[in-house]
């Protein structure tokens, strides 16, 4: 049978190997996704309050410079139909989300060295609980934005952001496919995370989350082609559809987005499933 025919079989059957696998140790996953999350704070004054508040005084920040600054010293405000402040939230949740993911996806083996040599330890749960523990932000912050739409908008939230559900999976797709691609790759190649650390700085300037492409028109030109290659790019487009624009105006991007989802998670369980028998001789 051509191996084009056996491709969706098997990217079903790696979706299933995992699904069975998260189930199977699903007590496990919860212990070490909520022990991920109080690690990262541990010693705080306010503790694992900082999963919240880190991202949240991040976001205020972005939002006071971007939607308050610039805007007003040059005038960039009057090409949106809606609030600045949601159009910079709907794209900057997820990339936040995303970024903060990739940064720890890549210490999620080699930082967890004995239990990588552990021989019955399920490794494929290492990067999944650093995804998971940096989801917590999103499915905080969102609500937050949620209800900042239904205040500033008198027509309350467009019948589109009942798709949010549906983005989130195939958000955590993506994710969990990245983070068993890099936290594979950084045991072989420790400078990755440095230029993960790199990439995720530079990333937001790299999709729209901040400004329209539009904006770029009169700039250099270079950079529409980066804006327009760039995956997360079209993660930012799909929930500026659904949270602010309020229909599908971007529907390739919903294309790609999906595509690249499926694709990222069926090569990265893939290589981390073929690479992890030898995790344990490098570390």
């Amino acid at each position: 049978m051509p191996a084009s025919l056996l491709q969706p079989r098997s990217h079903f059957l790696a979706f299933g190997q995992l699904i069975a696998l998260l189930t199977r140790y699903r007590q496990l996953t919860w212990e070490m996704t909520k022990r991920e999350v109080a690690e990262r704070h541990a010693g705080q004054v306010l503790g694992t309050l900082w999963a919240i508040g880190h991202p949240v005084l991040l976001m205020a920040l972005y939002v006071f410079i971007f939607a308050f600054v610039f805007p007003t010293r040059l005038g960039l405000s009057e090409d949106l139909p809606r609030s600045y402040v949601l159009y910079i939230l709907a794209g900057l949740i997820p990339w936040i989300t995303f970024a903060d993911a990739m940064n720890k996806s890549t210490a999620a083996i080699i930082g967890n060295a004995g239990l990588v040599k552990q021989v019955a330890f399920p490794l494929e749960i290492l990067p999944v609980k650093v995804v998971l523990a940096a989801f917590v932000t999103q499915l905080v912050a969102t609500p937050m934005l949620l209800l900042y739409a239904m205040v500033i908008d008198p027509n309350g939230l467009p019948l589109t952001s009942f798709a949010l559900p549906a983005l989130f999976g195939l958000q955590l797709l993506a994710m969990i496919g990245v983070a068993y691609l890099l936290a594979s790759v950084t045991v072989f190649v420790r400078d990755l995370r440095e230029l993960v650390q790199v990439f995720t700085t530079a990333g937001l300037f790299l999709a729209p989350i901040l400004f329209l492409p539009a904006w770029l028109a009169s700039a250099w030109k270079p950079l529409l082609w980066i804006l327009y290659l760039n995956p997360f790019s079209h993660l930012v487009w799909c929930y500026q559809d659904i949270l602010y624009f309020g229909h599908i105006a971007h529907p390739i991007s919903w294309i790609l987005f999906i595509t690249f989802s499926v694709g990222v998670f069926y090569g990265g369980y893939r290589i981390f499933r073929k690479l992890k028998v030898i995790f344990g001789d490098l570390l």
